[in-house]
């Protein structure tokens, strides 16, 4: 009987020595500034210390541009248009129609240079257009027309047509396409307004600016509530510009939340905000009984080198004050760490079934000797 007990004992201390790691994910911060996890270099941020890693705290200026900063202007240029390819130039001779609309009614408003960039007009022959203001077209066919039919011409020159110099706009606006360039400098607040605007869809967060093999990614709503120059951000011909949908950016632009919040799952980062409280509250905030306010990271994968691991004390309320600053990006895991009484708790419901059937087994094996011996019920 004595062996049958200490057999039934050393089973269940074998059972419990068994159970002490927990029964969920734990996080295991990193120490120290060598941190590494198979490799990665680990760094370790206090969010409560206003430490938000690079590029996440609240800067401006130049600073707060980023590779903005490149695209940006001092000052906006008085700009002279220089006639292209395929522009309309209207040439005008005051008092001498015949040479203004040699064509009557039927004269459209202007002619077209060619792709070649030259210009034919009535006497003055074949010029070359392409490259010149309408001010110098002026005095060149002026100088012309005196030297063959006229005494001090009087010569007007406009253009009427711009189709040399163009950006290009597409994605969730109401009119994409080719926008023109004229006189006028164009901004990046003016080409949108040329295309129409944003459309319904749009996502103006995750706007991207393609300029020659760079691309630029330009959250719009951020830096006109910033207060960033957008209208000092100065287009170049050949310029595109790509607003996407919000509905496809959104299958990227997602974090997780998961550990120990009333629902784990996936948080969709709205026209590129998303603050670490805001999406607390989305996963219905904390398990009270069971989540460890104290112990609330986000995990950032920052580059193939590196991680990021920002931590949250959330057991003073005015901590959250620092999470509704933190703004996460795409991919951010936010965990939130068990308490050690849920870690405990667990344990405990998880050996209870094997620490019963260990007490019934002993129970059943004492009733059964009792009855061999003829002692049960004595």
């Amino acid at each position: 009987m004595k062996k049958l007990d200490f057999l039934m004992m050393g089973s269940a201390a074998l059972v419990l020595s068994g159970c002490f790691a927990a029964p969920q994910m734990r996080m295991s911060a990193p120490e120290g500034d060598d941190a590494e996890y198979n490799g990665i270099k680990v760094v370790m941020h206090s969010i409560d210390d206003g430490d938000f890693g690079k590029g996440t705290s609240v800067q401006n200026d130049s600073a707060a541009l980023g590779d903005l900063a490149d695209l940006v202007v001092d000052s906006l240029p008085e700009l002279e248009y220089r006639i292209g390819p395929l522009d309309m130039v209207q040439v005008v001779v005051w008092e001498h129609p015949e040479l203004t609309s040699p064509m009557g009614q039927y004269q459209p408003a202007g002619q077209k240079v060619t792709t070649d960039g030259k210009l034919f007009y009535p006497y003055a022959g074949e010029l070359q257009a392409a490259g010149l203001t309408a001010q110098e077209l002026r005095a060149e066919i002026t100088k012309r027309l005196s030297d063959k039919i006229l005494n001090d011409p009087q010569v007007d020159v406009r253009v009427t047509g711009y189709n040399s110099l163009k950006a290009f706009v597409s994605g969730a606006v109401n009119r994409p396409g080719y926008v023109s360039f004229d006189e006028k400098p164009m901004t990046l607040p003016t080409v949108i307004a040329a295309a129409g605007g944003f459309s319904e869809e749009a996502d103006p967060a995750m706007m991207q600016l393609r300029r020659g093999d760079k691309v630029y990614n330009i959250n719009y709503l951020e830096a006109f509530k910033s207060n960033l120059p957008l209208d000092r951000i100065l287009l170049k011909p050949n310029d595109q510009i790509f607003i996407p949908a919000l509905s496809e950016t959104q299958k990227e632009n997602r974090v997780y939340v998961m550990g120990e919040v009333q629902k784990i799952g996936i948080v969709n980062v709205n026209q590129g905000q998303l603050s670490l409280v805001e999406a607390l509250a989305s996963a219905g905030g904390l398990q009270t009984l069971n989540a460890s306010a104290s112990s609330i990271y986000v995990i950032r994968n920052t580059s193939e080198e590196q991680i990021d691991v920002f931590h949250l004390n959330g057991k003073n309320a005015m901590a959250l004050a620092m999470a509704d600053r933190f703004d996460l990006k795409a991919h951010d895991i936010v965990y939130v760490d068990a308490s050690g009484i849920a870690t405990w708790n667990r344990l405990i419901s998880l050996i209870m079934p094997s620490v019963q059937t260990v007490y019934y087994g002993t129970l059943t094996a004492r009733t059964v000797q009792q009855i061999s011996n003829g002692k049960w019920g004595k």
